[in-house]
């Protein structure tokens, strides 16, 4: 059993971290969908039930919301639930691809153990 995390602030990087998954995942695999509202910040509420419609075929998606920081949330967060890939997109806002790695992924990349994918948005 393998145990994913796909954090994320968009449906685009949902939809992206989903499709990577798929191909994946095996029996009894878990899945959790984590976003993590910042003050000021604007939220995609889509970005949770982009990960239902699209993963809910192939296996059981847990959906959490928190507040705070996201990159200390995520990384809590995968401690706490002792998961064992993290997905994410490169940066919260801006255009398609890779042209630079936001502070909360390359946090992330920092300090979480396992692996770390990021998705292009």
């Amino acid at each position: 059993m393998t145990r994913y995390l796909v954090a994320t602030a968009t449906s685009a990087t949902t939809e992206a971290a989903s499709d990577y998954l798929i191909p994946k995942l095996d029996d009894g695999d878990e899945v959790y969908v984590l976003t993590v509202e910042e003050e000021g910040v604007e939220m995609d509420r889509d970005a949770l039930s982009t990960a239902q419609v699209k993963l809910a075929e192939e296996t059981t998606v847990r959906t959490v919301r928190r507040a705070g920081d996201p990159a200390a949330e995520i990384v809590a967060f995968v401690r706490e639930k002792d998961i064992d890939e993290v997905i994410l997109g490169p940066r919260r806002e801006g255009g398609e691809g890779f042209g630079t790695i936001g502070t909360t992924t390359r946090t992330v990349l920092n300090k979480v153990e396992g692996p770390v994918f990021v998705v292009p948005k």
